[in-house]
């Protein structure tokens, strides 16, 4: 196992590196030039007088950047680049040239905890409903309410996350009735209130958020942990045990250890899906988490933002897989963990 682990860890960080070197080399070549942007923004308030100042500071604000070289005054190729910032990442400073890298990691620190409490409770949810619901249908498969439900579950995965979204906001928070609110994690005022009605308040506004983020995931898990418990009620041994007169909460607690492989190896595959997810619902409902900074980056060209959530989320999405392969062999004693 421990020549697994090290030949797993080896390809997670070349995985990380192509990942990164992707997402800088897209940034490169993007449309957008942030240098021009950010020049744009301050031609608003007449900083430049003529066009020779304001080619000046082009010129200025790509060395800060270190977009060209400071001597040659040519383009600095995207390897060279990369390997910089690669350099910067070993140690954390993930800020571009010039940047402030405390002020960098305060917005990181600011917009984490929302994503991770989203991603959270929408990942409990999936495992925790999509088991119970799964083995329930398991031992009742081929039969009309199994089927109903099947139905319903391949339905609502083929809604995209936009569309439902903004459904559940047009019925529930804008146009049909205003019960839940349609953005923030707070209402006006609630931090006067107590502590337990402005738990109450929180929870109102994560409603919706977080159902159509662990829709999709809920989906997933009960499908698999469905098919894996059927499979097992139909095997020799569930037989064997009904026949051997076994106590029902028995075979339950059987049927549910079958049903966990899966969703095991499954687990760390959902990471991915929800961080996707969190862009849009961070988005739609205004919540200030990863998603929302990311998004908010890319319009910007704000390449430093981008590449610090595309690590830390890269690097947490490689560690899940990691953790679901080692979760798989505590679940099933069958598996081998080999080269």
């Amino acid at each position: 196992m421990g020549r697994w682990l090290l030949i797993r860890l080896l390809w997670l960080f070349v995985t990380l590196f192509g990942i990164t070197f992707v997402t800088f080399f897209v940034l490169d070549r993007a449309p957008v030039d942030r240098v021009e942007l950010e020049v744009e923004k301050a031609s608003r308030s007449n900083s430049y007088v003529d066009a020779k100042h304001r080619d000046e500071s082009i010129q200025r604000l790509r060395i800060e950047l270190g977009l060209i070289d400071p001597v040659t005054r040519e383009a600095l190729p995207v390897w060279s680049r990369y390997t910089t910032w690669l350099q910067k990442a070993m140690t954390l400073q993930l800020a571009g040239e010039g940047e402030d890298h405390d002020a960098l990691w305060r917005r990181l620190g600011e917009a984490l905890p929302v994503t991770m409490l989203l991603g959270g409770i929408s990942l409990s949810l999936a495992l925790g409903c999509g088991m119970l619901i799964g083995v329930w249908l398991g031992r009742r498969t081929g039969r009309r309410r199994e089927r109903f439900w099947s139905a319903v579950m391949l339905t609502a995965i083929g809604v995209p996350e936009f569309l439902f979204a903004t459904l559940l906001l047009l019925t529930f928070s804008v146009v049909w009735v205003q019960w839940f609110p349609a953005g923030g994690l707070r209402s006006n005022g609630a931090e006067q209130w107590t502590f337990f009605w402005q738990l109450v308040d929180f929870a109102w506004h994560l409603a919706l958020p977080v159902l159509v983020m662990s829709v999709a995931p809920i989906v997933m898990v009960t499908r698999f942990v469905r098919d894996a418990v059927a499979r097992a009620s139909a095997a020799p041994f569930m037989t064997s045990l009904k026949a051997l007169g076994v106590a029902p909460n028995v075979v339950s607690r059987r049927l549910l250890r079958h049903g966990a492989v899966p969703v095991a190896t499954l687990a760390g595959g959902l990471l991915p899906m929800l961080v996707g997810g969190s862009i849009i619902v961070e988005n739609l409902f205004s919540l200030d988490g990863l998603g929302h900074l990311a998004f908010r980056a890319v319009l910007e060209q704000d390449q430093a933002i981008v590449m610090a959530i595309v690590l830390l989320t890269s690097l947490a999405t490689l560690l899940s897989l990691l953790i679901s392969d080692l979760l798989h062999r505590v679940v099933d004693a069958r598996v081998r963990l080999t080269d």
